[in-house]
């Protein structure tokens, strides 16, 4: 018995080691908040950045499907460390979209997981602070106008172009972006099972830009210069 202990304490340790290094996915352009240490070395390094997915599937469904802000386990000390003032959340400005219509986006999928992607923005000069309700307010549309981007089976860089509200000024907003994944099999609206249904893992990330509808910009751009998974 000691020696199949030994055995399985190994095989579970290799799959959680190769788990992890495949990780799932993060938005590298405008960057979240757990990924600026790619680029900036002065930030705090979170080697799982790619894993932001509300501390699992069964710890959401713990959490009554409840989500931290960015990405985090709903149930851990406020502020979570990927909202401002936690860990990851100094509140670094990393992108500044001027006079811009559009925002051009690029998200980094390791695993994928089916599902589809949604945005959002919240403008802290106007709130203060982050909420769902602030969040909630600015729902973005892709550049043909729907609010979901189907993902398919893609994996790897995946670029997306979003509609800007034409009226918005904000030094401090901060951009969210949300995979749910649809490779869970659930109960669907109509009572009927199907793949995609029911609750499915959740990912978030969030990065802290500012967006301009006049063609200025308070702050300078950062530039991104991803560093590749090591």
């Amino acid at each position: 018995m000691k020696y199949f202990d030994v055995i399985l304490t190994l095989s579970l340790g290799i799959f959680c080691l190769v788990d992890e290094l495949q990780g799932h996915g993060m938005m590298l352009d405008p960057v979240g908040r757990s990924s600026r240490w790619r680029y900036d070395s002065s930030a705090p390094k979170n080697y799982d950045d790619n894993g932001l997915y509300c501390g699992g599937l069964w710890k959401q469904t713990e959490n009554a499907g409840r989500c931290g802000l960015c990405g985090d386990d709903w149930s851990m000390e406020q502020p979570r460390p990927n909202e401002l003032g936690g860990k990851y959340g100094s509140g670094v400005i990393v992108r500044t979209f001027a006079g811009k219509s559009e925002a051009e986006i690029k998200v980094k999928i390791t695993a994928n997981h089916l599902g589809y992607f949604t945005f959002h923005l919240c403008s802290l000069d106007e709130y203060g602070t982050e909420s769902e309700e602030c969040f909630n307010k600015i729902p973005l549309k892709f550049a043909d106008g729907n609010l979901k981007y189907n993902i398919s089976s893609r994996t790897g860089d995946i670029p997306v172009t979003l509609q800007l509200p034409t009226d918005l000024n904000c030094v401090h907003c901060v951009l969210r972006w949300t995979y749910t994944a649809g490779n869970n099999w659930g109960v669907c609206e109509n009572g009927k099972g199907a793949m995609g249904c029911g609750a499915q893992e959740t990912f978030k990330n969030c990065a802290d830009i500012s967006v301009l509808s006049a063609a200025r910009s308070l702050f300078p751009e950062v530039p991104v210069e991803v560093v590749e998974d090591a």
